[in-house]
């Protein structure tokens, strides 16, 4: 009994001091603000705007705590996200204590690992004077002195290189990105829970590399690609000084896999495309070779003014002209499936801000060939149509060859807000996706909460039939959730959330909230 005792008291204080470690080197309050700013731009959004990670945070981090001692990573559900030309990105949705661990983990050691980044490198990064630990720099002010910063040396150059890294996030080797977090991080407890979760991303069927769309994923990965920073830093000139900045720029900058270098003529172009093709190798990666390119004369202005196209801002702003916005509508359209997505973002926003509906008719006609922009098409014909006059477009567009991704329904399926009195047909194609709980995880939840919101007895009965067949524990979360909203009865929600180890924090959070259903977000409900 004594020793029984002895070997309990050891554990005790071992368990005290692993988790005294954890506390000192998270701080789950910095991680959960960079996760909901992540959550904007992330790829599939949550109705409810995953109110577990500020639980977290701030209730019950002691779940964090312990999912520290655990190994590798919880089950993900992975989606696909078309790209241009109906290519698609393996993307994925990761378990909610998994995000918030990879987050916080990966702040710890954000000094250490991307303290240094070059000036010229924008985007996913501390700021480069006085950083702190997970106190990243404002992405929207990161992409303005991007494009600021590329406008500048085009003004200042004659040639320029151009390039990118192909399906870099997938083709990151795992066993390198380890090794250079070791060169740089102080050893601990807290690095090896961090190589344990990221090789638990690699369990993911289809889903090697780094986890797209996650700050923490994006910081490694700007860490990783350094000695691509080193060989453009050695072929570019020194930058003018218009910042008034104490920093050095260089003539050359890098938004993540995106490259520009400007040089002075087409041969150290090349040379420098040879070397980092060359370090790129070294890396485990490649250069897009269909996407390199080497500008001259006017066209080194032309493509780093079409970055940021603020030639058209000038013409709306200064004169109310809108015929190069109309000009920029015309070729996206032709373009269609290889539009780019900055720049139908850019239209979108700009036709939404001026109501400015040019080719309406014809958006709506091509949209359904454009499926990697369907978010920002979206967002435009939610305020330029009215949802009554989209029921039979969208119904249409679902049930035809061209509807192959559920996350580009997922975003035209939000043309509907919760509060619309909806016709029968799309109440029947909603009540169908849900009951279908097969379904990809964003169409599914957007299906579920406006089910409920639209015809609360439809939509519950929906989640329970979908839960008789549901496996994952993402999907259940779902039904769960908007069963919840609906007023089902908490021991039948407890029963859905206790299924799984993955919904542990969802029930953890119900219970602390008396099972009061979370508020779904005014961003996704419309």
């Amino acid at each position: 009994m004594e020793s029984g005792a002895r070997t309990n008291a050891r554990h005790g204080i071992m368990w005290y001091m692993v988790r005294r470690a954890w506390v000192e080197n998270l701080n789950l309050d910095v991680a959960a603000g960079n996760l909901h700013t992540e959550m904007l731009r992330d790829w599939h959004h949550d109705p409810w705007g995953w109110p577990e990670i500020e639980f977290l945070a701030r209730v019950e981090p002691e779940i964090i705590h312990q999912h520290c001692l655990s190994a590798g990573s919880q089950q993900a559900f992975p989606i696909e996200v078309p790209k241009e030309n109906w290519s698609t990105r393996p993307a994925v949705v990761l378990d909610i204590a998994d995000r918030v661990l990879y987050q916080a983990l990966v702040d710890s050691i954000s000094v250490d690992i991307v303290g240094t980044l070059s000036p010229n490198t924008f985007g996913w990064r501390l700021p480069a004077i006085s950083p702190a630990p997970g106190e990243y720099s404002n992405q929207d002010l990161q992409w303005h002195t991007y494009t600021g910063h590329l406008n500048r040396l085009a003004t200042f150059s004659s040639t320029a290189l151009r390039t990118d890294i192909t399906s870099f996030f997938a083709s990151v080797p795992i066993n390198a990105v380890h090794e250079d977090i070791q060169d740089r991080a102080t050893p601990g407890a807290h690095l090896d829970r961090l190589h344990s979760l990221i090789d638990g991303f690699q369990t993911i069927p289809g889903r090697l590399g780094l986890p797209q769309r996650s700050t923490a994923s994006a910081v490694i990965a700007n860490m990783f690609l350094n000695p691509i920073d080193d060989v453009l830093t050695s072929h570019a000139s020194s930058a003018p000084n218009v910042f008034k900045s104490k920093l050095q720029y260089h003539s050359f900058a890098r938004w993540m896999d995106d490259i520009w270098l400007f040089t002075q003529n087409p041969a150290s172009a090349r040379a420098a495309q040879k070397d980092l093709q060359s370090v790129a190798r070294n890396l485990g990666l490649n250069l897009n070779i269909a996407k390199t390119e080497v500008l001259e004369g006017d066209d080194v202005a032309k493509q780093a003014l079409e970055i940021e196209h603020s030639a058209i801002d000038d013409a709306i702003t200064e004169n109310s002209n809108f015929v190069p916005l109309e000009e920029l509508i015309d070729g996206l359209l032709e373009d269609r499936e290889k539009a780019s997505r900055s720049s139908i973002n850019f239209a979108s926003v700009r036709m939404r801000k001026y109501d400015h509906f040019y080719r309406l008719d014809d958006l709506l006609e091509l949209a359904p060939r454009m499926p990697h922009v369907a978010d920002a098409w979206a967002k435009l014909l939610k305020k330029a149509k009215q949802p009554e006059l989209m029921q039979e477009w969208f119904v249409e567009y679902a049930g035809s060859e061209w509807a192959m991704f559920p996350w580009s329904l997922s975003h035209f399926a939000r043309l509907f807000p919760s509060g619309f009195q909806p016709n029968r047909q799309l109440i029947e194609y909603f009540t169908e996706t849900v009951v279908n709980a097969g379904a990809s995880l964003p169409i599914l939840a957007v299906a579920v909460q406006r089910l409920c919101a639209w015809n609360p007895t439809a939509g519950r009965a929906a989640c329970h039939a979908a839960y008789q067949q549901a496996t994952d524990p993402h999907v259940k979360r779902i039904l769960a959730l908007g069963s919840l909203q609906v007023g089902q009865g908490r021991n039948m929600i407890r029963r859905w959330v206790s299924a799984d180890k993955e919904n542990y924090p969802t029930l953890r959070m119900l219970e602390h909230r008396n099972f009061t259903p979370p508020v779904v977000s005014k961003f996704f409900s419309g």
